[in-house]
């Protein structure tokens, strides 16, 4: 029994090393490091970084490490990993990746959801919006303020995101396989108090009668979604996520402030007549892809011509001029396509009629012959799903300018 005790005890520090060896070798592949490249970044030298990926260093010193996950962009989980030899403990938070650009205009929204997932007493927050308004920017930043404020580990789902993700987190139950894993993620929770965040732009991986079964079964669980369209299910307490202002506030409104932000990004520091920035950022609805994209678009054309386009079809400026700006945005005209191609019955019909003038419910009501009360709930949706907004005139609304694009593609987009 001792000899045997004495086995189990020495063969620890062997599986603990080849652990974090395989780790941080899986890191750095990730990462498109060579061993040298890695060793100039870090200060460690490349034998020692190639003597950890082997398992032959058995406790390594934690400044090394710290190097190594400074020089690797570790998030704080990851990092928390590499101390833990390679081992994911339970309990500890797995984070979405650092955001390279501030957040603009959102940090009401921010604050919000954190009071809503914190203190507010709801289990299930979805965030709703149109493609392309920053959802899964926000949510992050919910994760990461949530990690900050609460004790509780928070958990980042991206199922439309890369690389795959590690063995033995979270993420792996719910991606790793074929099918969620559900009953193992359950199990492992339990009755922890824990923040799950699913930024779910693939909906069929992550079916929402999943995530209901797993609240239930963990009573302590709150969970943060993003969509882009409302959920049906009355236990998640949806949260619209607008389009960024264009007016207001002077210089400082937000969607102005994105674009010229993004604009500096890309060298353009000459002055723009603040009017026709807003005029540009209300044709593209202050949607902040649409506005990354439309910002790519400044060394070759004036703004006034960039205008012009944006009325006629907003959709020709969000395909970005260059790659980086495109892995970021994403088409966002297919995905716009898909929301509003899967709309059915009232609210098909009400988007039909909101596509010219603006109209109010009882208007929409009696054109379209539906009653009051089943109009209303159409447009109520379709705000909450970002594809209507008010007219400024009260009581009306009128869908956005790159919905009204998609409905009557041959015609031009009518002026504000």
């Amino acid at each position: 029994m001792q000899s045997t005790a004495r086995t189990a005890e020495s063969a620890r520090p062997e599986r603990h090393a080849g652990e974090l060896g395989e780790f941080l070798l899986a890191t750095r592949l990730r990462r498109g490091m060579t061993q040298s490249r890695l060793a100039v970044r870090s200060g460690v030298s490349e034998r020692t970084i190639r003597d950890l990926e082997l398992g032959k260093v058995e406790r390594p010193r934690k400044q090394t490490l710290l190097l190594l996950a400074r020089a690797l962009h570790m998030s704080p989980s990851d990092h928390l990993r590499l101390q833990s030899g390679g081992a994911v403990p339970v309990t500890a938070s797995q984070l979405p990746p650092g955001a390279g650009t501030p957040l603009v205009g959102r940090d009401r929204v921010v604050t919000a959801l954190v009071d809503l997932l914190g203190t507010g007493g709801q289990r299930w927050v979805s965030l709703v919006g149109i493609a392309g308004v920053g959802k899964s920017r926000v949510a992050a930043e919910v994760a990461r303020a949530v990690h900050d404020a609460l004790p509780d580990p928070v958990w980042w789902v991206d199922p439309g995101g890369s690389p795959a993700p590690l063995p033995g987190t979270v993420a792996d139950l719910l991606l790793g396989s074929p099918a969620p894993r559900w009953d193992e993620l359950a199990a492992l929770i339990g009755d922890t108090p824990a923040v799950l965040v699913v930024d779910d732009r693939v909906p069929a991986r992550l079916p929402e009668p999943g995530l209901v079964d797993l609240l239930t079964r963990c009573p302590r669980l709150r969970l943060l979604t993003t969509a882009r369209v409302p959920s049906t299910h009355p236990e998640a307490h949806t949260v619209p996520l607008r389009p960024l202002a264009a007016r207001g506030d002077g210089p400082d409104a937000p969607a102005p402030r994105l674009l010229l932000g993004r604009l500096r990004a890309h060298g353009q520091d000459r002055p723009f007549p603040l009017a026709e920035l807003r005029e540009l950022c209300d044709a593209l609805d202050g949607v902040p892809a649409a506005l990354i994209a439309a910002a790519t678009w400044f060394p070759l054309y004036p703004l006034p011509r960039l205008i012009e386009a944006a009325r006629r079809d907003p959709f020709q400026l969000t395909t970005p001029a260059g790659p980086t700006a495109r892995r970021l945005v994403g088409d966002l005209r297919a995905a716009v396509t898909g929301t509003v191609e899967a709309l059915r019955g009232p609210e098909a019909s009400a988007l039909a009629a909101l596509a010219g003038a603006g109209k109010s419910v009882r208007d929409l009501a009696r054109e379209r012959s539906l009653p009051e009360p089943v109009a209303a709930a159409a447009v109520h949706r379709l705000l909450q799903a970002g594809l209507v907004r008010p007219t400024g005139v009260p009581g009306e609304f009128r869908a956005l300018n790159m919905v009204r694009s998609l409905l009557a593609p041959r015609g031009p987009v009518p002026r504000r």
